[in-house]
């Protein structure tokens, strides 16, 4: 008999949810990437979860390093509201988005070049006021801009959970 998921009621059962149900998976080549379960108990939220996961990608088109960050935020916003023993609301997550972004985003030059270099879009702020009037290098810069962008991710799995337990 095939044990399957019961839909989550709250944002930390959803980011649980989402944890458990990527996998990785490898290509020919030797490289691997995160997707999505497709095992037979997940069916029941698996659409659910592939919404959500559309959504935080923000207009790109599916693509590797927003399923591993998809991942990693969840992880790590799971091991900020861990701690406690009351469920976490979204405003308590909402607060830590910030630090996990902070603490996502690459330090690299070359992989902060490479991650821009994906996607032209990537190249521009959605809040340019985050850096008007700052002098600033390209490193520096180009990290500025992913940290915006993990932590928008982030706020549309807050939200988007958030809807589902509406």
């Amino acid at each position: 008999m095939t044990q399957t998921i019961a839909t989550p009621k709250t944002i930390e059962s959803w980011l649980q949810a989402l944890t458990c149900a990527m996998t990785i998976e490898h290509r020919p080549d030797g490289s691997s990437f995160y997707k999505l379960s497709e095992a037979a108990c997940w069916q029941p939220i698996r659409q659910q979860l592939q919404d959500v996961v559309r959504a935080a990608h923000r207009d790109e088109m599916p693509n590797d390093w927003r399923y591993s960050m998809v991942e990693s935020i969840a992880q790590a916003l799971l091991e900020y509201s861990e701690p406690d023993s009351q469920e976490w609301t979204d405003e308590q997550y909402a607060d830590v988005v910030f630090y996990v972004a902070d603490a996502l985003a690459s330090y690299g030059t070359c992989e902060l070049a490479d991650w821009v270099s994906d996607n032209a879009g990537r190249g521009f702020f959605d809040d340019p006021s985050l850096v008007q009037g700052l002098v600033c290098d390209i490193p520096t810069m180009l990290r500025w801009r992913q940290t915006e962008e993990i932590q928008l991710m982030a706020l549309v799995l807050l939200k988007e959970f958030g809807n589902l337990c509406a």
